[in-house]
C-alpha cells in the first residue's frame, strides 16, 4: 500500500498526525555515529520522526522498523501511515534502504497532514499553542 493509494486522509486523523503524542508516550530513537556509537534520543511526533530519519551521510538512524509502525497505529492513531511504513521497509533490500522508504513515507504523511489542515482552514501545525 502506498501512500498515494490511500483513501483520503480525514481532518481528525490530520490532527492526531501533527500533534505530540504525551511525554510518557515518546518513542525511542537513534543515530548510529561512527567512530562514537549510538547516540540515543526520543520523539513525540511524526514530524521529529521524519527529521530524525533523514538520511545523513556519516550516521544511520537506530529504529526498529516494526516497533515505529506499532508505535504510528497506536499512540499516533494513524492505523494507514503504520501499515505504509510497514510495507516500505518489507519492501527494502536493506536496513538503510528500509530506513530511507520509511522515511519517505513518514514525509509524505506529515504533508498530507498539512495540507488538510490547511484546507479546512485550522492553521494547526502541531505545535502547542501559545498562552
Amino acid at each position: 500500500m502506498s501512500t498515494t493509494a490511500m483513501a483520503p486522509m480525514d481532518p481528525e486523523t490530520a490532527r492526531r498526525i501533527l500533534a505530540r503524542v504525551p511525554y510518557s508516550s515518546r518513542f525511542p530513537i537513534g543515530c548510529l555515529v561512527p567512530p562514537v556509537g549510538l547516540l540515543q534520543s526520543s520523539v513525540r511526533s511524526l514530524a521529529e520522526v521524519e527529521l530524525a530519519m533523514r538520511p545523513e551521510d556519516r550516521s544511520l538512524v537506530g529504529v526498529h522498523p516494526e516497533r515505529l509502525a506499532a508505535w504510528i497505529e497506536n499512540a499516533i492513531g494513524d492505523p494507514a501511515g503504520a501499515a505504509a511504513v510497514r510495507e516500505a521497509a518489507s519492501r527494502a533490500p536493506s536496513y538503510a534502504d528500509a530506513c530511507e522508504a520509511i522515511q519517505r513515507v513518514i514525509a509524505e504523511r506529515v504533508a498530507a497532514a498539512r495540507r488538510v489542515i490547511d484546507s479546512v482552514g485550522h492553521g494547526q501545525t502541531g505545535e502547542p499553542a501559545a498562552g
